[in-house]
């Protein structure tokens, strides 16, 4: 028997205002699973992610072989299903715009009645759902898949149809620009990549260690040939200190601590839950002490090689600590190096330098081991930096708009969904 809950949304569309409350209904009553079998070889492969729903493995590059025999036991999914995952606990309820065929470890949810796809597919990726899915269910997890019986259970919102769709055209159309501001920023990515392929020369271009640039600002043209060689010579390089897990502190009022989990790609980040300080005496830690525009790397993790950043003059008197490196210019414009450090190139570098046991892992003798060109003049450093350096302040401008984007669309579903579906 359904349990039905009426609720009002903070957000309503005028033209709903004097409709009736929110119906709520169990999940069995507006759907039903699916598990037809695979009766087609022809059908794609779905991948299940929290990014872009289910889509054919191909098109995302996810490769992983399955067998003849255990395609056969593979659910169909048609345009419009709803699919169940252990992932649904973090990411909501993915959604499927294309046929194909998914594992049978997967629960897929078919619509009973005639209602909007985009509807449901905004609100069961909406983080109210996700919270609700969360506490109704705790203590199913431990590797478990949530069961059509459990997914039953819980009330999840049908009202009209009309307001249903105008809901969903209104997050749409924000997803729509969402992705085209996300189109924009991978143009500008691209750009850069593609300008620093001119800017410096190439591995290959010089056999002899000097080599010259594809394209080059006028008034260096006739400034001769770079020079090829490893940045041992034009850097500063340390490796920070090994505190003790006792003098790491929760007590903002130490001195900031700048671990590996702090740097991401070109950004410095904090949260109370990452950040830890050193209350102890730091007179004698000046040597670990980072300054404004000193270029920081974390040295192991997933992500090595990616994990570059500047020191800001928010962050400068952090003291670095273990498996961190700071680097400073001798020599060199420090933003024409920090620009090296940020390429593609040097990522291919670790990839292949890296320790592939284990936790990826680079050493500061191979930081140093890192070659590039140098051309004459500083001069020249510091005009291609000042150029790269206009594009990444584009490309964060357009980075920031997309998160602003994505939190107003997190605060405008909170908003058109009732806070509360528990029963």
């Amino acid at each position: 028997m359904s349990k039905v809950m009426k609720l009002i949304p903070e957000l309503r569309f005028p033209e709903f205002q004097i409709e009736r409350d929110w119906e709520y209904l169990n999940g069995n009553e507006l759907f039903e699973t699916i598990s037809n079998k695979n009766h087609n070889s022809d059908l794609p492969i779905l991948a299940i992610t929290q990014e872009q729903g289910a889509v054919p493995r191909e098109l995302i590059n996810y490769n992983v072989s399955v067998s003849d025999k255990s395609v056969e036991s593979y659910k169909v999914v048609e345009v419009g299903d709803f699919i169940i995952s252990l992932r649904s606990f973090q990411g909501g309820i993915e959604y499927s715009k294309y046929l194909g065929l998914c594992s049978p470890a997967y629960i897929i949810l078919r619509k009973k009645q005639n209602d909007s796809n985009n509807f449901y597919r905004h609100f069961f990726k909406s983080f109210l759902f996700i919270q609700d899915l969360n506490r109704n269910l705790e203590g199913i997890r431990d590797g478990k898949m949530i069961s059509y019986k459990q997914f039953s259970d819980i009330l999840i919102p049908h009202p009209k149809k009309q307001e249903q769709q105008k809901i969903a055209s209104c997050l749409s159309s924000l997803d729509e620009l969402i992705a085209a501001h996300s189109d924009k920023l991978d143009a500008l990515k691209d750009h850069k990549k593609g300008l620093m392929q001119n800017l410096f020369p190439q591995e290959g271009d010089a056999s002899t260690g000097s080599a010259l640039p594809k394209v080059r600002f006028p008034e260096f043209e006739s400034d001769g040939e770079w020079e090829i060689k490893s940045i041992e010579e034009n850097i500063d390089l340390i490796s920070g200190i090994a505190l003790k897990s006792k003098e790491l502190s929760d007590d903002k009022s130490g001195t900031p601590i700048l671990r590996g989990i702090n740097i991401t790609e070109g950004v410095i980040r904090h949260s109370d839950e990452m950040d830890k300080f050193f209350l102890g005496d730091k007179s004698e830690l000046k040597k670990y002490l980072v300054e404004e525009n000193d270029i920081v790397i974390g040295m192991d993790g997933s992500k090595v090689g990616k994990n570059v950043a500047l020191i800001s003059k928010e962050d400068s008197g952090s003291i670095l600590i273990q498996r961190v490196a700071r680097i400073k210019a001798v020599n060199s414009d420090v933003n024409y190096l920090y620009q090296q450090f940020v390429s593609y190139r040097f990522r291919r570098y670790v990839d292949v330098v890296n320790t592939s046991s284990g936790i990826p892992h680079i050493s500061a003798k191979q930081i140093r081991d890192f070659e590039i060109g140098f051309p004459p003049k500083i001069e020249e450093q510091q005009k291609i930096a000042s150029c790269l350096s206009a594009l990444d302040e584009l490309i964060t401008a357009q980075t920031e708009k997309i998160e602003e984007l994505q939190q107003h669309k997190k605060g405008l579903m909170q908003g058109l969904f009732p806070r509360s579906i528990t029963n």
